[in-house]
């Protein structure tokens, strides 16, 4: 006769069901952190809670506090992504914010200051970045910048801190800020991570110096983005850059470099073939980071619009892309995604002759450019410039004119070749 076993189900030490707060810390919901509310509320110190509240997200993934936390602002400044989320509903999702780093990286390591103010860009945020500081004049500036966010409906704090500076477990962390109480100068956290620490109030002084504690990643300290809607603005919807292009991908960043080197050579002396070839080597080296209609690579937009262009609910795609198409950059690119990506560029003025030929020349174009599609131009280029500044090996732009010693190629002359490496076969 066999006897039945009774197995007792355990939780195994690698399994948690939260983590208790540390002294440092004060619960919300606790009887101290619930006056400590209602006293920041009655002082008007708390109206940016209700809408964050009404948007609190949990973090999809462990690495996801960042995009959470982004998620929730957007949602809760009542951003339009004009993206359907689950139709017929337009509603942002951690799933939506791939335009400066893939999801895939993100879900492994997260992201770091620099991108995150990156995506909230991308996504029609002004977005304000302070490095941390262990002087009171940073402490003063912050306490003011707080004041002023939970005072509002429409500005946003978010902090980018270290864990174990409050006492918590793991390291380099996203969340929003929602109330201050002046009396104990103590601020709420909305921590995005609830699986495993409540919101919860620390003392102002503490959460600086876990601004102050260096991500090793950018070699630089966390901080503080203030972030507010740009109003009279839509997200991109017609181009951009392909969201493979983040910190842990050179590919951009060598594109960049090989770039501004072949703007730096001296200008050929005809017109025509000058222009040719700075529109065949700029297409040599950002082809395969251009995108349209934000969801498809520049193959698919051959013809003189996109499919998605056809419908009535992309009546501003269509028109922006019809923009672009009548310039004289798309007349030399088999796709409007990298004229548009040329005439977004941040050319710096006089960095050299070329450069500011052809920067010229695009700026001709957007003084003409609608409302719409000047737009899309300023997005691009704030994504651009953002993503220079984020991707290694570092870009670095002299915004001076070179002078005769620089390493330079020869005067060009009609029917010859550039004597320098960087040079194109037209």
């Amino acid at each position: 006769m066999s006897q039945r076993r009774h197995f007792k189900m355990s939780v195994t030490a690698k399994n948690f069901y939260r983590r208790p707060l540390p002294e440092t810390c004060i619960e919300f919901s606790s009887e101290l952190g619930k006056k400590l509310f209602t006293e920041a509320l009655v002082r008007g110190s708390a109206n940016i809670y209700f809408k964050l509240a009404s948007q609190f997200r949990t973090q999809d993934e462990p690495a996801y506090c960042g995009l959470s936390t982004l998620v929730m602002v957007l949602n809760a400044l009542e951003v339009d992504p004009e993206k359907v989320w689950k139709a017929p509903w337009r509603f942002y999702h951690e799933s939506m914010l791939d335009c400066c780093v893939p999801l895939e990286n993100i879900r492994k390591s997260g992201i770091n200051l620099q991108q995150f103010s990156c995506l909230a860009k991308c996504n029609r945020l002004k977005s304000t970045v302070s490095y941390g500081d262990n002087s009171p004049d940073f402490l003063k500036k912050f306490r003011t910048s707080l004041v002023n966010s939970v005072r509002s409906d429409d500005q946003v704090l978010v902090a980018s801190y270290d864990r174990s500076v409050l006492g918590q477990t793991g390291s380099g962390h996203f969340s929003p800020l929602a109330a201050y109480h002046e009396d104990s100068d103590q601020v709420l956290i909305m921590d995005v991570a609830r699986f495993k620490y409540p919101p919860h109030w620390v003392k102002l002084e503490t959460l600086q110096k876990a601004l102050c504690s260096v991500d090793v990643t950018t070699k630089l300290p966390r901080g503080l983005v203030e972030l507010e809607l740009k109003k009279g603005t839509r997200p991109l919807i017609m181009y951009g850059l392909k969201a493979y292009v983040n910190i842990n991908d050179s590919d951009f960043a060598t594109s960049v470099i090989s770039w501004n080197q072949f703007l730096l050579c001296d200008p050929l002396e005809d017109d025509e073939e000058e222009f040719q070839l700075c529109c065949r080597k700029f297409g040599q080296c950002f082809a395969p980071h251009a995108m349209c209609c934000t969801q498809k690579t520049f193959d698919a937009d051959q013809k003189n619009s996109c499919t998605e262009c056809s419908t009535d609910q992309n009546e501003a795609c269509k028109m922006i892309c019809s923009e672009i198409r009548r310039t004289r950059f798309a007349e030399v690119f088999s796709s409007s995604a990298v004229a548009a990506l040329l005439i977004a560029w941040p050319f710096e003025k006089g960095y050299s002759e070329r450069s500011d030929r052809i920067g010229n020349l695009a700026e001709k174009y957007k003084n003409e450019f609608s409302a719409e599609t000047m737009n899309e131009m300023n997005q691009l280029t704030t994504q651009i410039r953002t993503l220079i500044s984020c991707s290694k090996p570092p870009v670095v732009i002299n915004i001076n004119k070179p002078d005769a010693t620089s390493n330079k190629c020869c005067k060009n002359k009609i029917g010859q070749s550039c004597a320098c490496a960087n040079d194109v076969n037209l």
